[in-house]
């Protein structure tokens, strides 16, 4: 089962999502917290990658299930959730955001290289750093989403543990 990470004792409480983990293992293999400290809720694969997508967004949970929004792309704009035709209407946009993620990954890899994650992360690196983004924009989709469509794994923010 995936794992989604609320603060602690977040039960019936908005927006308290800390982290997410694909399972326990991977969980295991790369926290930098102790458990104990979060309530921790397992969700299903496919929730996991709705979450991963941008598509579903935890909103609660009630110690044992999660309360969920979908999210209707290209209902919102990026960020400010104002109205618009594309999650990435301009090529600026989607580098900002890429340039953003870039950056929690490069502190993520100088104080977390022997992790499992960092190979994850750098392999992710690598295709970002190669996209064509004036091609892609725009784009009605999230990055995440659109780079599993190519077939790559993407990290999720909220994977970063």
């Amino acid at each position: 089962m995936a794992k989604l990470i609320f603060t602690l004792n977040s039960a019936g409480k908005a927006s308290d999502l800390y982290r997410m983990a694909q399972d326990q293992d991977f969980l295991n293999a790369n926290k930098n917290f102790e458990e104990t400290q979060y309530d921790i809720i397992d969700i299903t694969t496919e929730e996991f990658n709705d979450v991963k997508k941008g598509i579903k967004i935890p909103i609660s949970h009630n110690g044992s299930t999660v309360t969920f929004e979908t999210v209707d792309y290209p209902a919102l704009g990026p960020i400010t959730g104002e109205t618009s035709a594309a999650l990435f209407e301009t090529q600026t946009q989607l580098i900002k955001y890429i340039d953003t993620l870039l950056e929690v990954f490069d502190v993520y890899l100088r104080f977390n290289p022997n992790k499992p994650l960092a190979t994850i992360i750098t392999s992710y690196i690598t295709y970002l750093k190669e996209l064509d983004t004036l091609s892609l924009t725009p784009l009605n989709i999230t990055l995440e989403q659109y780079a599993m469509e190519q077939g790559q794994n993407p990290v999720h923010l909220l994977e970063v543990l």
